[in-house]
């Protein structure tokens, strides 16, 4: 089986002033094999944007398999 990639989305929840509980923020169309530096650097800049804090960020990756 060739495993062929096909998306990755990232999801960010952050928290602040008016949604102590959480906001998600999601990007679709991320790049194959985002690092996790590249996701920290990314959530710094949505912090600095946006005066909040990011709780944690969700990478979800789809691929197809074909014979």
């Amino acid at each position: 089986m060739k495993k062929n990639w096909m998306k990755t989305t990232a999801t960010y929840t952050m928290v602040g002033t008016g949604h102590e509980t959480g906001l998600r923020r999601s990007f679709a169309s991320v790049v194959a094999n985002v690092s996790d530096n590249q996701l920290e650097k990314f959530g710094t800049i949505l912090a600095e944007l946006s005066g909040d804090q990011v709780k944690k960020v969700v990478v979800s990756d789809t691929s197809v398999l074909t014979a």
